[in-house]
């Protein structure tokens, strides 16, 4: 979705919680002061999702 994306919706329990393109959806959630534990990886879509829901994706 990064790269395929010009914008993302974050769905949660059927209620769009976030809607905005790629990049500034791990903007923002940087500008929050995360910080993804010691890794090489920055952060991505997958941590907004679980920063703004509280659990990781959901199998369908």
């Amino acid at each position: 979705a990064e790269v395929l994306c010009d914008r993302v919706a974050i769905i949660d329990s059927g209620k769009i919680i976030a809607i905005n393109s790629p990049d500034q959806l791990i903007d923002e959630l940087v500008a929050t002061g995360f910080e993804r534990p010691k890794e090489v990886k920055q952060a991505n879509l997958e941590d907004v999702f679980i920063h703004l829901t509280g659990h990781a994706l959901r199998e369908a």
